[in-house]
């Protein structure tokens, strides 16, 4: 069994005394190196937001401004652009990996929270999913793949189907389902822990601020109680000038001079949270691709990957791990999440596999959601995202 290698010691309970006292200040966000703030002067954050690798934020000016609010966060590889009109993201509004905002848009500003006098509580926007000048509402939820329309209200307690292209409000009600408590505990969860993705590499980057860029660590967190390297090639690497972010528990095959030829740029595999992800080879990486996982999941994928433009793959939930066999293709804008791939199958342009389990050789034509053993198309294939 391999032993992978470890940083130097740190205290935990110096760690949290630190992360306690940055969250009591109410006054610590983090945007990673790679993130681009283009309109700096007309982008407002508030506190404890998180802005993940090669987020994208464009404001031209304060008539086309982006405003963050408290304890949101901005995914991997996420688009908000102002250009067609301002956009306001509210608090805790969580901007998942690949999705794309629009102006005008609102989000989590309006509506209401499903506690009585409740006045903040989560709204969430999926992977690759598109608002495109829409207003979601708090208590609202965007699934993967879908898009919602300009002049378009997602209403508080209504969850949006994944792959659904709504484009007015009278399709509301047959293209969303309601919120339930499951998804209201996950929302919870995936807002604790961006509030501590804030703090933690904020702190780690004033005090080593190699470690946040390139190939290196994951920063200390409740859930994450030691920095571990990636392994490439069989070595613990870390190298802050690479041009993709590779962090934490990470293992391929590949030696890094290879991985330099076969990726392409604005690449995250983030094992910050769930781990460890063990890739036997990739034979070709587009560039925009994520790998994520929720805590206590991991993802596993086999030799000669090809991962497609866009595309996210991630692990979650209980025993949602992610596991993809040998000679595995995964389309532009495709998203792969807790289910179990065989080998040499080939998953089509701007599809969903999600809790799902595909045999030898399967083939997924383009525009498909597959979610369990349910299919159905995305309705909005002809569209560029």
């Amino acid at each position: 069994m391999q032993v992978r290698f470890r940083y130097k010691p740190v205290s935990i309970a110096c760690t949290f005394a630190l992360a306690t006292l940055a969250l009591s200040a109410q006054a610590v966000s983090f945007v990673d190196p790679t993130a681009q703030l283009i309109g700096k002067a007309n982008i407002t954050l508030g506190n404890l937001v998180y802005v993940a690798p090669f987020a994208r934020l464009t404001a031209p000016n304060l008539l086309q401004s982006i405003r963050v609010g408290n304890e949101s966060n901005i995914q991997d590889n996420v688009e908000v652009n102002a250009g067609t009109g301002p956009v306001i993201i509210g608090n805790q509004v969580i901007l998942a990996h690949g999705a794309t905002v629009k102006g005008l848009s609102v989000i989590g500003t309006t509506g209401r929270c499903p506690v009585f006098r409740q006045a903040v509580c989560p709204s969430f926007v999926s992977f690759n999913a598109v608002i495109d000048g829409a207003t979601i509402q708090k208590d609202a939820m965007v699934s993967a793949l879908a898009r919602v329309g300009p002049g378009v209200t997602i209403p508080s307690g209504r969850k949006v189907l994944s792959g659904a292209n709504i484009t007015s409000n009278a399709q509301v009600a047959a293209k969303t389902v309601p919120v339930v408590a499951a998804d209201r505990l996950f929302m919870e969860g995936v807002i604790t822990v961006n509030r501590e993705f804030a703090v933690a590499y904020a702190e780690m980057a004033a005090l080593e601020p190699a470690k946040v860029r390139g190939i290196g660590p994951n920063p200390v967190t409740a859930f994450d109680l030691h920095e571990v390297l990636p392994t490439i090639g069989g070595a613990a690497t870390a190298d802050p000038t690479f041009r993709n972010r590779i962090i934490g528990d990470v293992e391929i095959g590949n030696t890094l001079a290879d991985l330099n030829q076969r990726m392409g740029g604005e690449i995250s595999l983030r094992a910050d949270e769930g781990h460890p992800f063990i890739i036997g080879s990739i034979a070709s990486m587009a560039s925009k691709t994520t790998f994520h996982a929720l805590e206590e999941t991991d993802i596993h994928v086999g030799t000669d990957a090809k991962i497609g433009f866009h595309s996210v793959i991630h692990g979650g939930g209980a025993h949602g791990e992610m596991n993809a066999g040998n000679d595995v293709t995964v389309g532009d804008w495709s998203v792969l999440f807790r289910s179990t791939v065989a080998d040499g199958s080939r998953i089509g342009y701007k599809s969903l596999v999600q809790q799902a389990n595909l045999p030898l050789n399967e083939v997924v034509p383009p525009c498909t959601i597959i979610i369990g053993t349910t299919t159905t198309p995305v309705e909005w294939c002809g569209i560029t995202p």
